[in-house]
């Protein structure tokens, strides 16, 4: 069965409408009932949505380099957004929206750049899996550039994970106390969640 054909041969087109679609619905609800829950929810798991939508669609969904890419981002974007779903659960509101919760257009233009971020990032594991890079062939899955990717993205995902849960326990700890958090991988670097996240993406491109 050969790739599915959907508006263009890179799945540019229809994976940038599902996402303006999936963060609208979201927003509706989050300016309807000033409910900050669903936010970070809705960005997560619409990376999930992506990667299964064109490796479903792709006719090389069967090759191990398409399914291990889609299933890094599934696997990172779902422990992302459940992290932060459990945070906001937590913690009952998120002050980055205390200046824009209540209006229409500065609410509209967060969920607006949120709908860039995910459709950006996605780009790699879409283009991977559009018609366009199947036609050309690919070479067999470990060659050094999948392995280096792999350890890659291993690394970044145990260090995001980590360090999310140190500096959310450091800040349960000490509150708004002014502390800086300096433990676990904080010890070594001012910012290991956001330099797990770097090679988390270098890693899946």
């Amino acid at each position: 069965m050969g790739a599915v054909h959907v508006l263009d041969d890179y799945y540019l087109a229809i994976t940038f409408l599902v996402t303006v679609a999936y963060q609208l619905f979201f927003f509706a609800i989050a300016f309807s009932f000033k409910f900050d829950k669903l936010t970070d929810f809705a960005g997560g798991t619409n990376f999930v949505l992506l990667a299964v939508l064109t490796l479903s669609f792709s006719e090389d969904r069967d090759q191990a380099r398409n399914v291990v890419v889609s299933l890094f981002i599934m696997a990172w974007a779902a422990r992302l957004s459940g992290f932060l779903l459990f945070r906001i659960l937590k913690t009952g509101k998120d002050d980055r929206f205390d200046d824009k919760r209540d209006k229409f257009w500065s609410f509209l233009g967060f969920w607006i750049f949120q709908m860039f971020w995910v459709w950006t990032c996605s780009l790699p594991v879409t283009i991977l899996n559009s018609p366009k890079v199947a036609e050309s062939g690919q070479p067999g899955f470990g060659t050094g550039c999948d392995i280096a990717g792999t350890i890659l993205f291993v690394i970044g995902f145990i260090m995001e994970s980590v360090s999310d849960v140190q500096k959310f326990r450091f800040r349960t700890a000490h509150g708004s106390d002014g502390a800086v958090c300096d433990v676990g991988f904080f010890a070594w670097t001012r910012h290991p969640n956001y330099m797990g996240e770097i090679l988390v993406q270098f890693g899946e491109q």
